[in-house]
């Protein structure tokens, strides 16, 4: 394999994820006080919009797990790609509510298309290729994504009304996908021989199920800080008319994040260094609660992108390598999970800021979970020794 096939694939992969995830999913982050502000749109109309766009990425991850068929997946991979900037731009064109939330649902299903096939099936090709099975490089799309919408946000937000802002964005998207397209290899060329094992019995091993209850955790973690952090650094003087620096700041921390904790993994392993993401998006949590001067939400921002990515990275990387032969199906199982979580705790969280009339017994509750995390993820790493320890007995 020549060293330029290789950089256009994974080249091809991360665009890929900036489409389908930065601009498909992320574009609404900013786009919130623009359509407010236009429109007069109410909190719970904003927040609807928010839960679609999850339902259609869980919808898209319970999907994903009853595909096995390599063609149809690179297909809906494919279509994926259409759809993200379909219904970026068809936002831009319609005042009606029930449509926005049928566009945001569809855009919710092409994330899911690029963050599960699109892993799934890069994995494929660099187990089948001999390349280092690390998905680093693919997940630095998600801190682009956010780096790209905030930036495109800060410079479109004076010139342009809102309706033409979801166009522009759908047109970057589109400008994207041609090498995203050009690029892409012949996915369906590298399914992996069958071993003859019981992969979906594999699936419901013990370790599987204790993993996605550890992912779980971690969804808190990510949703809970993406959803309020904007609004905590708004409400301080320093910061005010200045929270989407704070989400560039978190971007621009998760984008090379991901190909340190592969170089971590690779060389402490990869259960300290998921040990150590987890502690660490703890600690920007942490952070916000006890100081929310300018230097700690700034330290906090970045501690939290570049933990939260790690997470996501080596999680979803763990999980392809030990189903080799259908990484898709597995990834899409924890994410699922982390789907539960996104839906469930922003709900929490914001109850209790309507209550209490701050974040921090929320911000609290969220640091529990996630010390849970740390505790189920050991038991997880347990439970893969045992599950290992049976298997070669079995094979004796």
């Amino acid at each position: 394999m020549k060293p330029i096939e290789t950089v256009k694939v994974l080249a091809a992969s991360v665009i890929a994820v900036v489409v389908m995830v930065g601009i498909a999913r992320f574009s609404y982050t900013p786009m919130i006080p623009e359509m407010v502000a236009a429109l007069g749109l109410s909190k719970s109309v904003v927040g609807m919009l928010a839960t679609v766009n999850y339902a259609g990425y869980l919808t898209g991850a319970v999907l994903i797990t009853r595909i096995s068929d390599l063609g149809l997946k690179v297909r809906l991979y494919q279509l994926g790609l259409v759809v993200a900037v379909v219904s970026t731009v068809l936002m831009g064109y319609t005042t009606n509510v029930w449509l926005w939330f049928v566009l945001r649902f569809v855009s919710g299903l092409s994330t899911s298309a690029g963050m599960l096939l699109g892993a799934g099936l890069l994995m494929s090709w660099l187990i089948k290729n001999n390349q280092k099975s690390e998905l680093g490089v693919f997940f630095s799309g998600i801190g682009l994504g956010i780096v790209l919408t905030a930036v495109l946000a800060e410079l479109i937000k004076e010139p342009f009304a809102w309706d033409q802002q979801w166009v522009i964005y759908g047109l970057v998207a589109l400008a994207l996908l041609v090498p995203a397209w050009r690029w892409m290899p012949d996915y369906r060329a590298c399914a992996l021989p069958q071993t003859g094992q019981a992969n979906g019995a594999n699936e419901r091993s013990r370790f599987i199920w204790i993993l996605q209850l550890a992912y779980f955790c971690a969804g808190v973690g990510y949703v809970v800080t993406a959803t309020f952090l904007v609004a905590i650094a708004e409400s301080m003087p320093e910061l005010r008319g200045q929270g989407w620096l704070v989400w560039l700041i978190a971007g621009l921390a998760a984008t090379p994040a991901c190909w340190l904790w592969d170089v971590f993994s690779r060389r402490w392993g990869q259960w300290l260094a998921l040990y150590l993401a987890y502690t660490l998006n703890s600690l920007s949590i942490f952070m916000l609660i006890v100081n929310t001067s300018l230097a700690s939400v700034m330290l906090s921002s970045v501690i939290y992108g570049a933990s939260f990515i790690g997470i996501v990275s080596m999680m979803l990387a763990m999980v392809g390598r030990v189903f080799p032969e259908n990484p898709s199906r597995p990834m899409s199982r924890l994410t699922f999970s982390y789907g539960i979580a996104q839906m469930l705790a922003p709900a929490v969280v914001g109850y209790l800021a309507d209550v209490e009339g701050n974040y921090t017994n929320g911000l609290w509750l969220t640091l529990v979970v996630m010390a849970l995390g740390v505790f189920v993820l050991h038991l997880a790493r347990k439970a893969q020794a045992s599950d290992a320890g049976e298997a070669t007995l079995e094979r004796t």
